[in-house]
Parts: structure tokens; sequence; C-alpha cells
């Protein structure tokens, strides 16, 4: 009334406030009324689907425990790897996977991947056919139970706060590199909930170009709106994997470290989809 005061008075007086005007307010109504029943029931798909993933996730933990304790590296492995596929596949998300066929399937590879979930490191984990050793930070192996995972699925945990330590961690790498390993790395350390890719470590970059190891980057979209920093409720979503061109040094010192770090940057940057926060 206050906004269009003049013309509600000249409806008023030309009678226009009778049926029709009951007819508009109820029409209105239920507008709002089938607004708010579909946001309710968003919310409530949502949490369906939050609930169904954490009793899959659960589910699996059991098996996962007990495949942990097989002797041989190699059948640990593929046990972890087949339930991680189960997962991913009872997950029933959008995937598109682009440039598989890109990573070695033998000799030694560091791949490095964008950071921006939790969900990051067993996606890739069931995507990647070859076996691989994950390099995480070792604060995750102050929980016993996840300790018992991650090694069983051969995590290598390095320090990223004593230098001394961090810098025998990059030579047992470069030596794991040397026997032919393939090493994945999320060189941002970390992630946040707000979107962008963060600056580089670079272990990883310098131990490529002193073992002489290509690098493969991988970019990952659409995982942060999935799980991301401090939510615990997985939203469904879609998401795409890009497996860029494997990049050489140029030597083996650290300028052609930093070079080998900006190229695998700008092709993550160009695949992940997110904003440089690398300054």
């Amino acid at each position: 009334g206050k906004i269009r005061r003049a013309a509600a008075r000249d409806a008023y007086l030309g009678g226009a406030h009778g049926p029709r005007a009951w007819k508009d307010a109820i029409a209105f109504g239920a507008s709002l009324a089938a607004g708010r029943l579909r946001r309710m029931a968003k919310r409530a798909g949502g949490a369906a689907y939050g609930a169904w993933m954490w009793i899959v996730t659960l589910a699996a933990l059991p098996p996962a425990l007990a495949v942990s304790l097989w002797p041989r590296p190699q059948g640990r492995w593929r046990a972890l790897r087949a339930l991680a596929r189960h997962v991913l596949r009872a997950a029933r998300m959008p995937l598109a996977v682009e440039g598989i066929e890109r990573i070695p399937a033998s000799g030694p590879v560091v791949i490095v991947a964008n950071h921006a979930s939790y969900l990051d490191g067993p996606l890739l984990f069931a995507l990647l056919r070859r076996r691989v050793r994950f390099v995480a930070k070792r604060e995750l192996a102050a929980s016993a139970l996840l300790r018992c995972l991650l090694r069983a699925a051969g995590v290598a945990f390095v320090e990223r706060f004593d230098a001394g330590q961090g810098a025998q961690d990059t030579q047992e790498l470069i030596a794991r590199l040397g026997a032919g390993e393939a090493l994945v790395f999320f060189p941002e350390g970390t992630f946040t909930r707000a979107p962008g890719l963060a600056p580089f470590h670079m272990g990883a970059f310098v131990a490529a170009a002193r073992s002489g190891a290509p690098v493969v980057p991988v970019a990952l979209r659409g995982m942060r709106s999935i799980l991301r920093e401090g939510q615990w409720s997985p939203r469904r979503g879609a998401v795409r994997v890009e497996v860029g061109g494997a990049l050489a040094a140029s030597g083996d010192d650290w300028a052609a470290a930093v070079r080998l770090r900006d190229a695998a940057r700008a092709a993550l940057l160009r695949g992940c989809g997110e904003p440089d926060l690398g300054g």
C-alpha cells in the first residue's frame, strides 16, 4: 500500500477490492507456500543424501580395518582401493574424468593435485589405476584409527614445521622415486572453506627435479562444494577430474624446481576453476 499508495487508492475507488482481490491474495499465498515446500524438500533431500553417505562410509570401515592387517602391501592396496571404489559408486555423483591415461603405468612419477575437500584423497585413491603412495602431513598420524588406515594404504608422512626433519623426509621421497614409485602430493598442504588455489609447498617439485621424475598435474573441480572444510554432511554435486600432460624439470637445482612448480600451478589453475590465492 505504501509503495504504490496512489495506485492502491485508485483501485479501491474503482471497485477493484472485491472477489478479484481475494483471488490474487490466495494465488500469492499459494506461491509462497509452494516455494517454502520446495526449499524444505531440497533440505530434506540433502540431509538424506548426507545420512546415506555416512551409512556407506561406516559400513566400509570394519572391512577396511580388517584389510589393514593383511601382511602383503599389494594385497592391502588392492582391497582398500576396491572399498574406495565401492563408496564412490554408492555416492552416485556425476563424475567426469579426462586424461587418466596420461599417468604413466610404471616408473617414477610425481602427481600433484589441488586440495579442496576431505574427499580429495579417497577420490584419487579410487580413480588412479596404478599403485601410488600419497604424501600427507604428519599431523594426520595423531589419530590411531586414521594412522592405521593411512599406513595400510601406503601413505608417507612428512613434517611441515621442522626444517631438519622436512629435509630428511624429502630425501626419503627422492629415494622412493628412485625406486620407481608413484607419489601423490597436495602441494597446498591443506584446504580452507573459501575457494581458491593456495600457495604451494616446494617438496613435491624439489623431489621431482632431483630425481628426474615427471610431474603430472591433476585438477579437481567441484569437490569443495561436496564436503568443504568444517562441513560434516556431504552434498551431492558434479565432479570433474582433468589430468594434464607430464611436465619435466629443466635441471635438478632450486630454480628448476620453481619453474616446475609454476608450470604445474598454471595447469591446475586452468582445470580447477578457482581463483589464484598465490599472489
